[in-house]
């Protein structure tokens, strides 16, 4: 036997021999017998030598590097669709844009969007009839950006302009207005114009403390001049380094200037408003080990003019905590916030609102505490609960003498009342790899006044579900169905109950190719009739098909 490793150019032999001897074969067996071996070992002989190794190198010829350009594949900017349907619904709209480029982007969109229908009714005798057929509702909008980078931050300005009508569907019938009511509701003009400028650095360094800025400016007309408002808003994000953690300095503001021509003052004269406020947020976020918080404070001064009203100072405090990483996550905290958005924003939210309604900043603080995560990989969870305490909620009110007489406009007006809400709610979310997507929520509202009155037209539950399919990346379907639960509103003979509906909503888009889609929606689903006390501002089931160009 013998091994003979080399290692490192060494060479090592060790060779072990023996020395047998079988006996003689006998003539019975004609074999000899292994018992009569004998086996002796010899001395090992172990030899160690270096070995030179001469290499004979073979060098292979690199091939010289290329550099060439590919040319990428270009991406859609532009697009173009166009939608029709039943009830003389149209919705037509393009979208321009530059190509790929790491310096600038910019932007023009428009939309055109206008339906009509009424709603069946009886009149004085019962016999039925189709109220305001001819009621169109119209939403125009043009808008442009620009985006530049721009040293180490991005500078984005903005631009848009929309001239809506909101039908109007309250006016009571009667025999003065007979003749209306019951072909061509009355409508609403709404012109809002609106410009923005701001400058982000999402490059964030050790001692940076300036992080942003915003300016947003609009003018807004309603009914060509009964109301007028123009406004600024801003905000400032400072962020002071303080050690290892940063001090969030944030500061927001706003101001509306509002004329109403039907509000007069004693010389005759429309009487403008000023109404503004102020957000002061300071606030520090760390983290202990596994727990994440954010606390601070919120100073919220709001007025009308040289008038100030009381400082709002809800706390800022927010809590997140893994209890089981990515199954289950806990999260509580309060927040306060003051919305000054304008008069527009109250027509936004009512369309029917009054033009002599009065108007204030609404002032509110939540505190809310819950729980988030996943059950499986395909399935997420969320559920928690919200207290809401507004300092003075904006309650849509209609007068009980004026719908008891002819003279009555239909319109709305706005109380500013003291609520709080109590808001349960959850959510599930499920995914998977066939193109599935359902989510399902719930939130119930529990809501008193805190002066003890009684409070119209918040909505009692909101439940519902959505469902994505994808068919082979083809065909995209999906699906919306909330229901909203029923509100107390105001009737010629007193309070009453307006039922609870449900929304349903259904589409589907096919993919020709990347350029080209074919798009299928319906809109009112279970044909519901959304009360708001004798109006109903969605009617029939709506059905609309239309294409989708990118070039």
């Amino acid at each position: 036997m013998w091994a003979q490793p080399v290692m490192s150019g060494l060479e090592i032999s060790v060779t072990e021999k023996y020395t047998a001897q079988v006996a003689e074969g006998i003539k019975i067996t004609g074999q000899p017998n292994v018992m009569d071996t004998t086996v002796e070992k010899l001395p090992v002989s172990i030899s160690v030598r270096n070995r030179t190794w001469v290499p004979d190198p073979r060098m292979e010829a690199i091939p010289p590097l290329k550099i060439s350009r590919a040319r990428l594949e270009r991406l859609p900017a532009n697009t173009v669709h166009m939608s029709l349907g039943n009830y003389t619904t149209a919705d037509v709209g393009f979208a321009l844009g530059n190509a790929r480029s790491d310096l600038h982007r910019w932007g023009i969109q428009g939309q055109h969007f206008s339906t009509q229908g009424g709603f069946r009714a009886l009149d004085a005798l019962d016999v039925p009839q189709t109220v305001f057929r001819r009621t169109t509702w119209m939403e125009n909008e043009l808008s442009g950006h620009y985006t530049r980078i721009l040293g180490r931050g991005r500078l984005s300005t903005s631009a848009s302009g929309t001239w809506n009508r909101y039908a109007f569907y309250g006016v009571p019938q009667t025999e003065a207005n007979a003749a209306d009511t019951a072909h061509a509701a009355p409508g609403r003009w709404i012109q809002d114009y609106e410009m923005g400028i701001s400058y982000v650095q999402p490059r964030v360094r050790r001692k940076q403390i300036f992080h942003g800025a915003e300016l947003n400016g609009h003018h807004w007309i309603d009914q060509g001049g009964r109301q007028t408002e123009s406004g600024l808003s801003g905000g400032i994000d400072w962020r002071l380094p303080v050690q290892d953690v940063s001090l969030e300095l944030p500061i927001h503001g706003a101001w509306n200037h509002l004329i109403q021509a039907a509000r007069l003052d004693s010389t005759g004269m429309p009487i403008s408003m000023n109404y503004w406020s102020a957000q002061f947020s300071p606030a520090v976020s760390d983290s202990v080990g596994a727990l994440y918080f954010r606390i601070g404070l919120n100073a919220i001064f709001t007025g009308q003019g040289s008038s100030f009203d009381k400082p709002y100072l809800p706390p800022v405090v927010h809590l997140e905590f893994p209890l089981v990483k990515q199954v289950l996550n806990l999260y509580a905290g309060l927040e306060g916030s003051a919305d000054n958005g304008g008069m527009r924003a109250r027509v936004e939210a009512m369309p029917f609102l009054s033009e002599v309604a009065s108007y204030e900043a609404i002032r509110q603080a939540s505190l809310y505490a819950g729980a988030s995560g996943r059950l499986t990989s395909t399935m997420g969870y969320r559920f928690g609960l919200r207290q809401r305490s507004y300092a003075n909620y904006a309650m849509f009110t209609r007068s009980y003498e004026g719908m008891s007489t002819a003279q009555d406009s239909g319109r709305f007006g706005v109380e500013y009342v003291g609520v709080t809400m109590l808001e349960p709610s959850g959510e599930l979310t499920f995914q998977n790899g066939l193109g599935w997507e359902v989510r399902g929520f719930a939130l119930v509202r529990t809501a008193t006044r805190t002066d003890g009155g009684t409070l119209y037209h918040v909505p009692s539950a909101e439940i519902g579900g959505q469902a994505f399919f994808n068919l082979k990346d083809k065909i995209r379907f999906e699906s919306t169905v909330i229901y909203r639960g029923s509100r107390l509103g105001q009737g010629v003979n007193g309070d009453e109950l307006l039922p609870a509906y449900l929304d349903g909503r259904l589409s589907a888009v096919y993919t020709y190719n990347k350029q080209l889609n074919a798009t299928f929606k319906v809109d009112n689903l279970f044909h519901s009739r959304i009360t708001w006390w004798t109006g109903y501002p969605v009617q029939g089931i709506r059905a609309n098909l239309g294409l989708v160009y990118k070039f």
